[in-house]
């Protein structure tokens, strides 16, 4: 605010100056006093400003330069970190749905089990970067909290982690069984409908969170 109050004042029209014109020394008292030098106001010569603006131009940047900058790599971080957790859900999810089936073999389920743990961690991963963005970066807290898509956004993350718990629980169960070398137990046909619905949900609701979010930027 101050530089732009002294660029404000810098750029104010000169002070109108008087200039005498016609005095002359030489002549006698009356003569002057017949030939009183008449003042004319006239603006001073007018000053090339573009050199200090840009000056004044460049200090402002060099002094905000920093601090936009200290301000910007911790929100492309965590912007960064949020979409790349949403792609790692996608794909593990559908990893596991297009391995999930009765008759798995034990390398189709050892894969299914590390997609797991990806959507886990990549579960874990879009939390804290969406905590990160909402509350120090982005739009700020107080326009998320009073926007109802952002609501629905956080519901549709509900459902998606909700619904990961049976199947989960299942993956689990089967890869601890497995390592105590109990083998690989075989997924009934109803266990397995069960669990693609629920990762259909998932992929569902995960899907939808974009929409939301273009929903929620338009305002």
């Amino acid at each position: 605010m101050g530089l732009l109050a002294a660029v404000s004042a810098y750029l104010q029209p000169a002070p109108r100056r008087l200039r005498a014109v016609g005095r002359n020394p030489g002549c006698n008292v009356a003569l002057a006093a017949a030939n009183e030098p008449q003042h004319h106001a006239v603006d001073a010569p007018s000053q090339n400003r573009a050199p200090v603006i840009t000056a004044l131009a460049a200090a402002s940047l060099v002094t905000a330069g920093p601090a936009l900058a200290a301000d910007a790599l911790p929100s492309a971080i965590a912007a960064y970190s949020h979409y790349l957790a949403l792609m790692g859900i996608v794909g593990s999810l559908t990893t596991e749905r297009l391995l999930l089936k009765e008759d798995m073999s034990e390398e189709s389920f050892d894969l299914l089990a590390t997609a797991d743990i990806v959507y886990g961690l990549s579960g874990l991963l879009i939390l804290v970067s969406g905590y990160f963005r909402a509350t120090a970066y982005a739009k700020g807290w107080e326009f998320y909290a009073h926007s109802p898509v952002f609501w629905v956004k956080l519901a549709l993350t509900a459902v998606a982690g909700a619904s990961s718990l049976f199947p989960t629980y299942h993956i689990v169960r089967r890869a601890v069984a497995k390592a105590n070398g109990e083998g690989v137990a075989p997924m009934s046909e109803k266990l397995a409908a069960r669990m693609t619905t629920l990762i259909n949900a998932e992929l569902l609701a995960i899907l939808s969170i974009p929409l939301a979010a273009t929903l929620m930027a338009r305002g």
